[in-house]
């Protein structure tokens, strides 16, 4: 649901608690897509929950080498890095 950016305020604070747990965390599709989700959620929760983002920014920059050495496609992790970079301007 997160994809499809329904009930961010209820379900973000979940997957948080989730990729704090394990970065890779499996949603429907492939481990790591939980993450991707969020990264790519909209921008308007994100805005205005200025902490939670934080959290994400922090969790995705304490599992980099994690991320990119995970035995996944090219493309897989070129969207996770993609999604960051995007991400990460949200609110600067």
């Amino acid at each position: 649901m997160i994809g499809q950016n329904i009930g961010l305020p209820f379900l973000i604070p979940i997957a948080i608690k989730q990729l704090a747990k394990n970065i890779l965390a499996e949603g429907d599709y492939y481990e790591g897509d939980l993450l991707k989700a969020v990264l790519t959620s909209e921008h308007v929760y994100w805005k205005n929950n200025i902490k939670n983002w934080q959290t994400i920014i922090d969790l995705f920059n304490d599992n980099t080498d994690k991320l990119k050495s995970f035995d996944t496609t090219y493309q897989i992790k070129k969207e996770w890095l993609d999604a960051f970079e995007t991400f990460k301007n949200i609110n600067v």
